[in-house]
């Protein structure tokens, strides 16, 4: 009878045993292992890019918040954190993000940095309007920083992003090659989708208010008018306006083009002028919340942006 009560006694025990080790919390896993490695981007060109290339491999996380005119972006504390913890900060450079500057100074040593003006082509630009092409990447001078709309840059950038990626995560490296190919395919897609549909144009005359389409204005020759210069905070002087309705008049421009986080005022006011329309047309620094909803790419909106350029041109 005893020991028919320790064996009793035995087999509860062992059962709570087991229930116990059931029911107990697991071994929580590391942060670490759970979550893949943080790249950090400003300009939106550069997050598609790094998205693409990246696939689900590794967090891709823009800094600029969405609707926000990124030529007046300034990180707070919170967005300053975030870089730091970054495995890879990727911005623009030739001047665009002034605070990237002096931040990538301040980064330590497990925070790699790549400044995306030193793998491209750049323009150097001498005023609104008036463009140079530059071979080299020195940046002495005063450079148009909107070089993601020239497509054979955003074909370096994919190439850069894959080779800097495959170099800290080499893992993955595969897996980067492979969708770097796909998104390359896709961009010479939609170069030869301009070249085409902009080759037989009544007018070759751009006219917008924000000196940002230059790079997309040479390579696909067309003439660069803007009200003002590089940065979309200058004021446009009285006779600058002037001489723009005028160059609208006497050239038959049927389109004033304006960018969507800018104020359109001016451009209003030269179309009233005028009789031209104004449309907007997207730079692609930054996209809006409901173009992130509606899911647009800079490959949709190039694709609009030609649609565009295609009606107020007149083209073939």
């Amino acid at each position: 009878m005893e020991t028919k009560r320790l064996i009793i006694f035995g087999g509860i025990i062992a059962a709570i045993v087991i229930g116990m080790s059931f029911f107990s919390p697991k071994p929580q896993t590391t942060q670490e292992s759970i979550e893949s490695p943080v790249v950090s981007v400003s300009t939106f060109s550069l997050y598609e890019i790094a998205h693409a290339v990246a696939g689900e491999s590794l967090t891709i996380h823009p800094i600029i918040p969405l609707g926000t005119d990124a030529h007046m972006f300034s990180p707070n504390p919170k967005q300053v954190a975030e870089i730091t913890g970054s495995a890879l900060f990727i911005y623009n450079g030739a001047g665009f993000e002034t605070w990237a500057e002096n931040l990538k100074q301040t980064l330590p040593e497990t925070t790699h940095v790549i400044d995306m003006s030193q793998n491209v082509t750049l323009i150097k630009s001498e005023g609104p309007g008036e463009h140079d092409q530059e071979e080299g990447h020195d940046h002495g001078g005063m450079f148009d920083p909107h070089y993601w709309l020239d497509i054979d840059n955003m074909i370096a950038m994919t190439q850069t992003v894959d080779r800097e990626f495959s170099k800290l995560f080499p893992a993955d490296a595969e897996l980067f090659h492979g969708n770097a190919a796909t998104y390359i395919g896709k961009l010479q897609k939609l170069k030869s989708e301009y070249k085409t549909g902009l080759a037989e144009c009544k007018s070759r005359t751009l006219v917008t208010n924000h000196d940002a389409f230059g790079y997309l204005a040479k390579t696909n020759n067309l003439e660069n008018v803007s009200v003002i210069g590089l940065s979309s905070d200058e004021q446009p002087s009285a006779k600058n306006i002037a001489d723009i309705i005028s160059l609208v008049k006497e050239h038959g421009v049927k389109t004033i083009f304006f960018e969507e986080f800018i104020n359109d005022n001016v451009s209003q006011t030269i179309a009233r002028e005028t009789g031209a329309k104004a449309q907007s047309l997207q730079p692609l620094e930054n996209i809006s919340e409901d173009e992130l909803k509606s899911h647009q790419t800079y490959l949709t909106i190039m694709g609009e942006n030609l649609n565009k350029l295609r009606e107020a041109m007149e083209c073939r």
